[in-house]
């Protein structure tokens, strides 16, 4: 019989997901994952497999805890306006900030299994914004994805005069 396992999971997928939200996949070393989680190397590769696989699954866990429970919420609102502002308050946000929109820009393109993961969180966003939007829901999701992205990138400079 194995030792017990000597990091709680959970903990170790939520640091994986804030540091894939910060760094990116490929700016995401192993080392800095090591750092992140404080798990030795071969306990991370024995409970995950890769870091792909860390990835993937700090991923679902953004989307079960951070992403369903916000679309959740707003769907809830039928104010097309209070629908919208919360969408651009609360969506992708969390301790996690921004990880499904770096997986839709840097992996979806190539991992199928990430795009599917992508698509469910947008497909939320979409479903959530239809009480309060209707048909226009997908244009409004990508408005929001928008506007996170924006403000993901800082606030705006102004032009510098010549």
């Amino acid at each position: 019989m194995g030792r017990p396992r000597a990091f709680d999971t959970h903990q170790a997928i939520d640091a994986a997901a804030a540091l894939f939200a910060t760094h990116g996949y490929e700016g995401t070393s192993v080392d800095d994952l090591v750092t992140a989680t404080g798990v030795h190397r071969g306990s991370l590769y024995k409970v995950f497999g890769s870091k792909r696989s860390l990835h993937l699954t700090a991923l679902r866990s953004h989307l079960d805890h951070e992403i369903r429970p916000s679309t959740a919420a707003i769907a809830t609102l039928t104010d097309p306006e209070q629908a919208l502002t919360a969408a651009i308050a609360s969506y992708d946000n969390g301790p996690a900030a921004g990880l499904l929109l770096l997986a839709a820009a840097e992996r979806a393109p190539l991992d199928p299994e990430v795009a599917a993961l992508v698509a469910e969180g947008i497909t939320a966003l979409e479903d959530a914004l239809r009480p309060s939007h209707g048909d226009a829901a997908p244009r409004l999701a990508s408005t929001v994805l928008g506007a996170r992205l924006r403000l993901r990138a800082g606030p705006p400079t102004t032009p510098k005069e010549h």
